[in-house]
């Protein structure tokens, strides 16, 4: 693609070979603006490389996902038990299954359950009606196989590690297999941005060219999209939610209806960081990053994902965070001796083309336990605006999230992308990118006509994107961060 300015002239600058006309007709065109903001990391790898993900469109402003988690979950003990215990004692324990906090009680009779924090094992004998209530409790009567004298405090586990039943047993013994989807919710962004265009700036445009075709657009517009690209890369990075019920915990209540122009607080959706935050966050010394903490990393999100091996595994970090992982390999690479480099974690090869070593000009790629991870610059980490700088990360003054990794699973599987993008549409219509012109006693599309929408001596254009972002299983995604950095 080929970027470059021009002055305006009538003859040339047309509604044919007009960027916003044509996007207008050919919404398509939309992808290849993308093009000009490659350093916008998230935007481009979603929209225009289709790094695991095409864009979805849907006609609603909420959107929900489900994902599977591990079929039999564990009960979860509610009330502390500090009895010591014998190999045969029979013993109700009162198990969490307040459905309105989505704790559910998944044991049946005859379910064979490990407790996790004495190792030791017992059978299901007895299942009680749920109390469903806010802090509902089933009672669940267990016989131990074997003793223990372990403090069994709230949170304890009993997970099941299979059943066991005598000879002849009936049919309507046997416990039901349970599968409980765990439901996300999020909302689309409704994102905006308008510049006045007067006599003087018609003067100057900027022409793109790309695949042979040159389409041009007003220079002041252009540099009110590159603002508003910047904009809507770092609210889908981090954004927060203003509607209770969706995945961020930081969704505040507001009067009136959602989005109402009436009530006083728009909609917003959660991003990135508020989707998974929750979950994996694992901190690190600034300055110590090491190939064991990503390769520990890199272990703890894998256990979440839908397969232990072949996921792919793209980490944004901002300029700090590269230094790091730079650093970080040059000491994993370690000295080199007969071709072969000897790392930390033993021998390692290198791959050679012609004359030139790939390792130890530039490293972006790390291979650990079948999985691959790459790591890109996310510029945004390293904005001063929305972030303090610190010279304590990185040792240059970089700003506070500039350390930051953020772990995201860009694996695909079924044909469904783990991180996808959303925008609101039907029929055709995306609203993921829109611009128009708003003419006044300018036309930009004929400058020399006799009508005008208004006596103002200007023309505006507008921009705006109602759209979200997906994190379909926030669990095989993580943030590794400095100790004490905010998120």
């Amino acid at each position: 693609m080929k970027v470059y300015g021009a002055k305006y002239d009538p003859s040339y600058n047309t509604a044919d070979n007009s960027l916003v006309a044509n996007m207008l007709k050919y919404p398509e065109i939309a992808k290849k603006i993308i093009e000009l903001y490659p350093r916008y990391s998230m935007t481009y790898l979603l929209e225009r490389l289709g790094f695991g993900a095409s864009e979805k469109v849907i006609g609603a402003n909420a959107f929900e996902w489900k994902t599977m988690e591990r079929y039999k979950q564990p009960a979860v003990l509610d009330v502390a038990d500090s009895t010591d215990r014998n190999a045969g004692d029979v013993v109700t324990y009162k198990i969490a299954s307040a459905e309105a906090a989505g704790e559910y009680c998944h044991l049946s009779v005859n379910d064979v359950v490990r407790i996790d924090t004495s190792g030791t094992t017992g059978l299901v004998t007895a299942v009680g009606t749920a109390n469903t209530g806010t802090d509902g409790q089933t009672d669940v009567t267990i016989k131990l196989l074997q003793g223990f004298n372990d403090n069994l405090t709230t949170d304890t586990k009993f997970g099941v590690i299979g059943s066991a039943f005598g000879q002849g047993s009936l049919g309507d013994e046997v416990g039901e297999m349970y599968a409980y989807p765990s439901t996300h919710r999020n909302h689309l962004t409704l994102s905006r941005r308008k510049c006045k265009i007067n006599g003087i700036d018609l003067h100057d445009v900027t022409w793109v060219e790309h695949n042979g075709h040159r389409l041009w657009y007003f220079t002041k517009e252009q540099q009110m999209t590159d603002q508003f690209m910047y904009e809507l890369e770092l609210n889908r990075w981090f954004g927060k939610s203003s509607v209770p019920g969706d995945t961020s915990s930081n969704a505040i209540s507001y009067p009136g209806d959602a989005g109402s122009p009436t009530s006083g607080f728009p909609v917003m959706g959660d991003g990135i960081i508020a989707q998974i935050d929750s979950g994996n966050v694992f901190n690190y010394t600034a300055g110590a990053l090491s190939d064991n903490i990503l390769l520990e990393t890199l272990a703890s999100l894998s256990l979440n994902a839908l397969r232990p091996t072949g996921n792919e595994y793209v980490v944004f970090t901002g300029m700090a965070g590269m230094v790091s992982f730079q650093k970080a390999m040059k000491a994993f690479v370690g000295t080199t001796a007969n071709g072969v480099n000897q790392g930390s974690s033993g021998p390692m090869m290198v791959d050679k083309a012609g004359q030139d070593v790939s390792v130890g000009v530039n490293f972006t790629t790390y291979h650990a336990l079948g999985n691959k991870l790459t790591v890109v610059h996310n510029p945004c980490f390293d904005d001063p605006n929305i972030a303090t700088l610190s010279s304590g990360i990185g040792g240059f003054g970089a700003a506070e999230l500039s350390a930051t990794m953020v772990f995201m699973d860009m694996s695909v599987q079924d044909g469904v992308a783990n991180v996808e993008l959303i925008a609101k549409g039907a029929e055709g219509y995306n609203r993921n990118y829109v611009k128009k012109y708003v003419p006044g006693m300018i036309n930009p599309n004929d400058p020399s006509s006799l009508m005008a929408a208004n006596g103002n001596d200007t023309f505006e254009c507008h921009i705006l994107s109602e759209s979200g972002i997906i994190v379909r299983n926030p669990l095989s995604c993580g943030i590794l961060k400095p100790t004490g950095v905010k998120l």
